[in-house]
């Protein structure tokens, strides 16, 4: 049993990948401290399945601007910094998520003592800054995004992301291949079980579409709502169930209403946590996965779709560089990205073909979701950890 010290900051509750990390070393039979981002009316401090997530304040619940996100940054950065210059040897390893990069230089206290240190890279922080503030790659902001991200990865002891493009791409910009480790995010089991066979629905039963996530431009909302537009027609028993919160709400929202779909499309009441969404997708006949394409989605490989995938729901997505690595048309039915006429269409298409959804879901299942398992796949975080501890 060790000591282990783990930070990112989010909110712990919403963010899946950190709880199922710091929930395996605690199963493992570790002791996790877990420092997080406060939000408004949440304790200081609470024990979460095992671990023990300490809350932080922060300046604002809501940056806009770079000044203003790095203001806040910097801030968990200095409120980690004292924690461990309070404790520099209580932690045999210490655990920072990104973003941003810069915040795995908190630890350099435990570092300098020997400790092993892991710096996890969730996202590419200049892919998201070129596509949040529209600036070019020799903008001196991504430029100054590379130079942090690649001297975080050289400080750490080792290095973990989501993906194998993402390896290869850290790997071009100077941080040692063999430092960088591959953990993909990929849903608990426990939660996102296979739901149980449906029976045939009734006739003139609702035809159900679901997105489950954060509500942000790029992850393309906007787009999947004018689709449904221009297929309500065709379906008109369709229902469209929007789940979670984010920036783009209110304007989401406002395109619901103006498009007059208040009957159609439907929101949840904010942040729903990830345990109670199987039961509110049980009934899907679709899953939308409507990205825009950009830097950084095309190297995405989206979290809800993989959960869909695990509890057998169809799903629609764009054909990005890294969804069609893993998924082809025999998984999953594409579409033109940013395209809500090809989106209906293939709403369209397989409102109409039942036996096509099933063959899709169970292809995606067969061929996706049994080979790559979290209570599997999560042995690469916890042989990393234990050799870590083990070579101090």
């Amino acid at each position: 049993m060790a000591y282990v010290l783990m930070a990112a900051y989010t909110n712990y509750r919403r963010d899946p990948r950190v709880k199922r990390e710091a929930e395996a070393l605690v199963e493992q039979g570790h002791r996790v401290v877990f420092l997080a981002r406060r939000q408004p009316g949440e304790p200081n401090r609470e024990t979460i399945a095992g671990v023990d997530v300490i809350k932080t304040i922060g300046l604002r619940n809501k940056c806009n601007s770079v000044a203003e996100y790095l203001a806040d940054y910097s801030l968990f950065f200095v409120m980690i910094s004292l924690h461990l210059l309070a404790h520099p040897l209580r932690y045999r390893l210490v655990h920072i998520n990104n973003m941003p990069d810069f915040l795995v230089f908190a630890a350099w206290l435990p570092r300098l003592l020997g400790r092993p240190i892991i710096h996890d890279i969730h996202d590419l922080m200049p892919e998201l800054y070129l596509e949040k503030f529209s600036s070019g790659e020799g903008h001196w902001g991504v430029r100054a995004l590379k130079a942090q991200e690649r001297w975080a990865g050289r400080f750490a002891s080792a290095v973990l992301t989501v993906e194998e493009r993402l390896r290869d791409i850290l790997t071009g910009r100077g941080i040692p291949h063999e430092k960088i480790h591959v953990l993909m995010n990929l849903p608990d089991e426990r939660i996102f079980a296979p739901r149980s066979t449906l029976r045939p629905k009734p006739e003139g039963s609702p035809f159900v579409l679901v997105y489950h996530g954060t509500l942000a431009r790029r992850l393309g909302l906007d787009i999947a709502i004018e689709a449904v537009a221009k297929a309500k027609e065709a379906i008109p028993e369709m229902k469209f169930r929007i789940i979670g919160a984010g920036e783009e709400r209110e304007e989401l929202i406002r395109l619901r209403d103006r498009l007059r779909l208040q009957d159609i499309v439907t929101f949840s009441e904010g942040f729903v946590p990830v345990e109670r969404i199987p039961a509110m997708v049980e009934d899907a006949d679709v899953g939308l996965i409507p990205l825009r394409v950009c830097s950084g989605t095309d190297i995405m490989l989206p979290t809800k779709l993989l959960e869909y995938v695990a509890m057998g729901i169809p799903c629609i997505v764009p054909k990005t560089g890294t969804i069609s690595r893993y998924f082809d048309e025999e998984m999953v039915q594409f579409f033109e990205a940013e395209d809500s006429a090809s989106l209906a269409d293939a709403i369209t298409a397989l409102h109409r073909d039942p036996d096509r959804r099933s063959w899709l879901a169970a292809q995606a299942t067969k061929r996706f979701g049994k080979p790559f398992r979290w209570s599997e796949h999560q042995k690469v975080y916890l042989n990393l950890v234990d050799r870590l501890i083990a070579d101090q």
